[in-house]
């Protein structure tokens, strides 16, 4: 018998939780959920800020909020870096045993995407359960085209014979990735799923005195039919005893299709806790003067604590008030957003 869902109060029925509040914030103004069911998500980022934990953190997250009864994981480790990191330590066993590759071999052993086309294959025999799921594809780079495959195979030869190749390379791969998220886009809607599909930030060699001298490949398509276009950028490294023991992230949104604003936060990712929740809201709510500072000592009066950064923090997570410390943040949110309305008689009614 499948094990009920937890009873969700705070995050709407629309949305799921990404296990991290200020995240959430960003993405849909709700502290408890920020990804939109049945859409497409592009994250993008810097090398090392955070991508693939992210994505794991949002599988975890979903399970811990009783999900897996109702959702399938699946992770296509396209770059085949499942290994870079402690997965149980970090995200629980419960997440490393549920999570499925798209498809295993004879043996056994995981089978994930090389191409477009194998990408294209998988994700549409996910579809064929008819049953929610999150799929996160890990990453875009790493894929080929079939046909751009044949031609570098044949431009290689031709080079060998001392003849010159013509012909381009890498264009099938974005025609292709077109046509396939044309494809799949509704039936993901439908079901109430949710595909990330992970990309690297690359320089725009392009880019004009007043464009974005940052980009990703895979032409225009992923852009448009994404939901939510969310950019990860590495921030400062964070030391210890001299040691580097964690990396701060920005992330950004470039495209909102659920509030149409355009955000930016801060959070600090641990090697060995992963993304810092708790300390993101908790500078969140210094920031901003929800919460204030008298030398070294915070008072957090709704959570009837005070102390230092590090000590608020360790009283929160031994309280377990995690919860409680989500709503002073949405609180904090929404007070902002209210505050940038403008006052103004409507144009049509």
């Amino acid at each position: 018998m499948a094990r009920r869902r937890k009873k969700q109060t705070e995050i709407p029925e629309t949305l799921l939780p990404t296990g991290c509040t200020i995240l959430n914030c960003i993405l849909a103004d709700n502290a408890f959920g920020g990804l939109r069911k049945g859409t497409i998500i592009n994250l993008i980022g810097d090398s090392s800020a955070g991508k693939s934990i992210l994505s794991w953190t949002i599988i975890a997250a979903m399970i811990a909020e009783g999900y897996d009864s109702s959702y399938d994981f699946y992770y296509d480790d396209a770059e085949a870096a499942g290994d870079s990191f402690d997965l149980e330590k970090l995200f629980g066993e419960k997440t490393k045993s549920i999570v499925k590759p798209p498809r295993t071999d004879g043996n056994g052993e995981p089978v994930c995407s090389d191409t477009i086309e194998d990408f294209h294959m998988h994700i549409k025999d996910v579809l064929k359960n008819n049953k929610p799921f999150i799929y996160i594809l890990d990453s875009f780079d790493s894929l080929d085209a079939e046909a751009d495959r044949e031609k570098l195979d044949k431009a290689l030869k031709a080079r060998k014979n001392g003849n010159k190749s013509s012909g381009s390379y890498g264009t099938a791969k974005s025609r292709k990735s077109s046509d396939i998220l044309r494809n799949i886009r509704m039936e993901i809607k439908n079901t109430n799923s949710v595909l990330i599909i992970v990309s690297q930030i690359r320089d725009n060699l392009n880019a004009m005195a007043f464009g974005s001298k940052k980009t990703r490949s895979g032409g225009k398509a992923l852009k448009h039919y994404s939901w939510h276009e969310l950019w990860l950028y590495l921030g400062k490294k964070i030391k210890s005893k001299d040691r580097m023991v964690g990396v701060q992230t920005m992330p950004k949104i470039g495209k909102n299709r659920q509030t149409g604003k355009i955000r930016d936060g801060v959070f600090n990712i641990y090697y060995d806790l992963g993304i810092d929740d708790v300390e993101a809201n908790v500078d969140f709510l210094l920031a901003e003067g929800y919460w204030k500072k008298r030398k070294q000592t915070i008072v957090a009066e709704e959570l009837n604590l005070e102390g230092t950064k590090a000590k608020l923090i360790q009283q929160i997570e031994e309280n377990n008030l995690e919860k409680q410390l989500q709503h002073c943040v949405q609180k904090c949110w929404t007070r902002i957003e209210e505050s940038l309305k403008m006052d103004r008689k409507k144009r049509f009614k």
